[in-house]
C-alpha cells in the first residue's frame, strides 16, 4: 500500500496497514524553521537549502530526507501567492538572524524591513501592514485592517473592486496561477504516490478579521449585523470565484483541499454558536459544497480550539477532515471526539500535545503520549496522525523524532499501542485526567 492509498483509507474510514502521517502537507501542520533547523543538524542533513513558500508562518517546504525520516505520507501543493502577496516562482538566498549557520531559500519578492527594535515588518505603500518578532519564534502577525473604518456596504465593494495588494493575494487566482499551480501539481502526481494536499488556506472569519479588524468585526456583528452580511457575501463570492477556477485547473490531481479558519479559542468558539450559524457558518458551507462539486478531493478543515459544540454544523456543512483536533482546550476529550464524531470525519492531528509534552517532555514521555493518543484516534481508520498545529521552536529534534517514529510503530493495524485494552485505557486516562492537566496549567499561568 502506497502513502496516497494509505491517506484515502483514512478518509473512508478504513484501516489501512497503518496509520497515515502528516507533516508539512500545510502550513498548520508542519514544523518552526528554528526547531526545523535543529533537526537538520541533528540528522546530519547539509545539502540544498529548504525552500519557504509561507515566509508569513516561519514554516519551510518539507526536504525528501526529511520527509522520508519522518515517515510522512503527504506533500503540499502551494499557493502561488501563499504570503505577503508576494509569488512562490523564483527563489534567493536567505538567512535569517535566529538561525546561525543555515540558508534558505526565500522568494525573489521577499523583502522585509526592520523597526528600532530590530523586529520585521512588511510595508505596503508606505504603511506597515505586519511585524514579526526577531527572535523568530513565530511568523508574522497583522498591524494594519484597510476597511477597519467603513462604514457603508458601497465602501466594502469599491474596496473590493479597486483594491489590489497583499490582503487579496490569497483571494484572487490569477491566471498566471493557474499555469504555475497545474504544472506544480502535475509534476507531483508524476512523481511521487504520497497524498496531495493543496494548501489553500482559503478563511471567511480570519479575511473578516485580517480586513476589517479583530475586535471590529465581531462589534459589528452585534452593532451592524447588515453591514457584515454584506462584506461576508461579497468575500465568499470572491473566494467560491476563486476555489472554482483553481480547480478547473488542478482538481484533477488533488487528494486533499485545505480550507482554514480559527473558530475557537481555549475554553470555547470565538463568537455565541447561533451567531456563527448566522454570520460565517453560511460561507464555510459555500466553500466547503465548492471544493465537493468541483473535485474529488477531502475537504480539509483547520480551526484552533474549542469547538466540540460546532462540529456537528461543520459535518453537515460538509467537512471531511477536521484539523487541528486541539486536545487541551476545554471540553475536547479525545474519546469523546472519537466517540461522538469518529464514524463522521477523519481526525488529521491531535497526535502529540504540542503546548507541553512536545516542547517539555523527555522523549519516553512523548512516545507516551502519541501512544495513548494512537490507542484512541486510530480504531476504524479516520485518523491521521499529525501534530497540535505547527511544531514550534523550543521543541528539541529528539522529541520530535521519538513523536514520528513513535506514531509509525504504534500505529500499526490492527492497533495494538500497548498493554491495555480500550476499556482498560479508557478507565485509566479518566482516573488520572491525563488532557485536563494542560488545560489546568494554561488556567492556572503555568
Amino acid at each position: 500500500m502506497n502513502s496516497r492509498e494509505r491517506v484515502w483509507a483514512a478518509i473512508r474510514h478504513e484501516e489501512a496497514d497503518r496509520v497515515p502521517i502528516d507533516v508539512g502537507g500545510t502550513g498548520v501542520t508542519s514544523i518552526n524553521l528554528i526547531a526545523y533547523a535543529n533537526l537538520r543538524r541533528h540528522l546530519g542533513v547539509t545539502e540544498g537549502a529548504p525552500r519557504i513558500f509561507h515566509t508569513w508562518l516561519h514554516v519551510p517546504e518539507m526536504e525528501a530526507a526529511t520527509t522520508e525520516r519522518l515517515h510522512a505520507d503527504t506533500v503540499t501543493l502551494p499557493r502561488y501567492r501563499m504570503s505577503l502577496g508576494i509569488p512562490n516562482v523564483d527563489f534567493k538566498p536567505w538567512t535569517y538572524d535566529f538561525i546561525e549557520g543555515m540558508q534558505f531559500q526565500v522568494p525573489v519578492d521577499f523583502t522585509p524591513g526592520r523597526n528600532e527594535s530590530g523586529d520585521y515588518i512588511w510595508v505596503e505603500d508606505g504603511i506597515t501592514l505586519a511585524e514579526s518578532p526577531k527572535e523568530g519564534t513565530h511568523g508574522f502577525g497583522l498591524r494594519y485592517h484597510p476597511l477597519h473604518d467603513v462604514t457603508t456596504p458601497q465602501e466594502i465593494d469599491d474596496w473590493f473592486d479597486t483594491y489590489e495588494g497583499n490582503f487579496l493575494g490569497r483571494i484572487r487566482v490569477t491566471d498566471e496561477e493557474l499555469v504555475w499551480a497545474r504544472e506544480f501539481a502535475r509534476q507531483l502526481r508524476e512523481t511521487t504516490d504520497k497524498a496531495i494536499v493543496a494548501d489553500y488556506f482559503a478563511t471567511v472569519l480570519e479575511n473578516g478579521q485580517g480586513i476589517i479588524g479583530w475586535d471590529t468585526i465581531y462589534m459589528h456583528m452585534l452593532d451592524r449585523p447588515d453591514l457584515v452580511h454584506h462584506f461576508f457575501e461579497r468575500l465568499v463570492h470572491e473566494v467560491v470565484t476563486g476555489i472554482k477556477r483553481y480547480l478547473g485547473a488542478v482538481g484533477e490531481y488533488l487528494d486533499v483541499f485545505m480550507l482554514a479558519d480559527d473558530i475557537g479559542h481555549q475554553r470555547g468558539p470565538m463568537m455565541k454558536p447561533d451567531l456563527y450559524r448566522e454570520m460565517v457558518l453560511p460561507g464555510h458551507k459555500a466553500l466547503f459544497q465548492t471544493v465537493h462539486e468541483n473535485s474529488r478531493a477531502a475537504v480539509f478543515f483547520h480551526t484552533d480550539g474549542a469547538v466540540m459544540d460546532l462540529l456537528p454544523d461543520l459535518i453537515n456543512a460538509g467537512m471531511d477532515i477536521f484539523n487541528s483536533v486541539q486536545t487541551d482546550s476545554a471540553n475536547m476529550d479525545p474519546m469523546e471526539l472519537k466517540r461522538r464524531f469518529g464514524k463522521n470525519i477523519t481526525f488529521w492531528g491531535g497526535g502529540v500535545d504540542t503546548h507541553r509534552v512536545l516542547p517539555l517532555g523527555t522523549p519516553e514521555q512523548v512516545r507516551e503520549d502519541v501512544r495513548r493518543r494512537v490507542k484512541i484516534f486510530a480504531p476504524g481508520g479516520g485518523f491521521v496522525f499529525a501534530s497540535i498545529h505547527n511544531i514550534l521552536g523550543d521543541v528539541p529534534p529528539e522529541n520530535i523524532l521519538a513523536a514520528f517514529d513513535a506514531a509509525y510503530e504504534f500505529g500499526r493495524y490492527p492497533i495494538q499501542a500497548g498493554l491495555e485494552d480500550p476499556a482498560a485505557l479508557a478507565e485509566r486516562l479518566s482516573a488520572i485526567d491525563y488532557w485536563a492537566k494542560p488545560l489546568k496549567a494554561l488556567q492556572a499561568g503555568a
